[in-house]
């Protein structure tokens, strides 16, 4: 399956990581996991990693906005 899809220009981990990065923004890590197949400590650190993208960007996001001003 992995070889079709990249013979289509697909790329699988990109794919994966999107999805797990939509998926613990709307569930809780436990529901990922079961989900998933990952360890609970997996999902957790997936809902870290997400939680802590966001916090990035939209810090940056105002700083941004702070400096047209």
């Amino acid at each position: 399956m992995m070889n079709k899809l990249r013979q289509h220009g697909l790329e699988v981990i990109s794919a994966r990581n999107t999805a797990m990065l939509e998926a613990v923004a709307d569930l809780p890590p436990i529901v990922i996991s079961d989900l998933f197949g990952v360890s609970a400590s997996s999902a957790h650190r997936w809902a870290r990693f997400a939680q802590d993208s966001w916090t990035d960007y939209l810090a940056a996001c105002s700083n941004d906005d702070d400096g047209d001003s």
